[in-house]
């Protein structure tokens, strides 16, 4: 059981870091300073961790450095009974989520860093996070299925799909299409593609790149619409790319389609 001065300072930093949270947009350097003020009084507090990330790391790898302490200090934070007891629940928990959100943010960086050993790691922070959480909130799932897809871990991403054998977004649909093709061929993978237009007809332009992503993306989606596909898109894009010939042949169905 955590000792009442340990909360006390845990929750007097959390304060700070809500308060940076609230002027980064206007003052970043009086929210850096928040959050300085936040681990010197708590040095785990995570969310400080991943707000100065954002702020101070002006190289990729620097990001990655510090997201990796942040989640290393959320692990400290929670102490291994916590991750014992409460795995299959862990975002139910409100003490837990500034540790999951910085486990995402990581495999977030990691991806967009692209290289191969930053996929895999991605994959293991985006696994440990469905274990933990298996409703996944966050929407790992998406994720790591395109991480399966671009290491070519076919097993693996069948095996998640069949995890989640409900979604019914346009993500994990067309995260399918590609699996069948590679997986089965040019057959399985139309019919699959024909229900994924179900879902969302206008995703296949955006990663084919017969429709440019616009420049300001929306911060939410309506499923069926573009900033679904949009949504799709930025996230599939990985995997598509890893697979040429798959690509090549979407461009073709999609201009058949036409």
């Amino acid at each position: 059981m955590r000792l009442t001065g340990r909360l006390s300072r845990r929750d007097e930093a959390q304060e700070l870091v809500w308060n940076a949270m609230e002027i980064i947009h206007k003052d970043q350097e009086g929210a850096a300073q928040l959050c300085r003020r936040a681990l010197k009084i708590y040095p785990d507090c995570v969310d400080a961790i991943t707000t100065l990330a954002d702020i101070e790391s002006e190289r990729t790898f620097q990001y990655v450095d510090r997201l990796r302490e942040a989640v290393a200090a959320g692990r400290r934070d929670l102490e291994s009974k916590c991750f014992k007891e409460d795995k299959g629940t862990f975002w139910g928990l409100i003490e837990t989520r500034p540790f999951m959100r910085a486990m995402a943010m990581l495999s977030q960086a990691l991806i967009e860093w692209g290289t191969p050993e930053a996929v895999d790691e991605a994959i293991e922070v985006q696994k440990e996070m469905l274990e933990l959480n298996p409703n996944d909130n966050q929407g790992v799932r998406d994720w790591l299925a395109v991480c399966f897809l671009a290491r070519k871990r076919y097993h693996d991403a069948a095996a998640l799909f069949a995890q989640y054998p409900d979604d019914w977004l346009a993500a994990p649909a067309w995260a399918r299409v590609l699996h069948a093709y590679v997986t089965e061929g040019k057959a399985p993978a139309s019919e699959l593609l024909r229900e994924a237009r179900k879902h969302n007809k206008h995703v296949e332009l955006y990663l084919t790149g017969q429709k440019r992503l616009p420049r300001v993306r929306a911060g939410a989606y309506s499923p069926g619409d573009e900033s679904e596909a949009v949504y799709c898109a930025e996230i599939l894009s990985l995997a598509w790319k890893s697979h040429p010939k798959a690509k090549k042949w979407l461009k073709e169905a999609c201009s058949a389609k036409s």
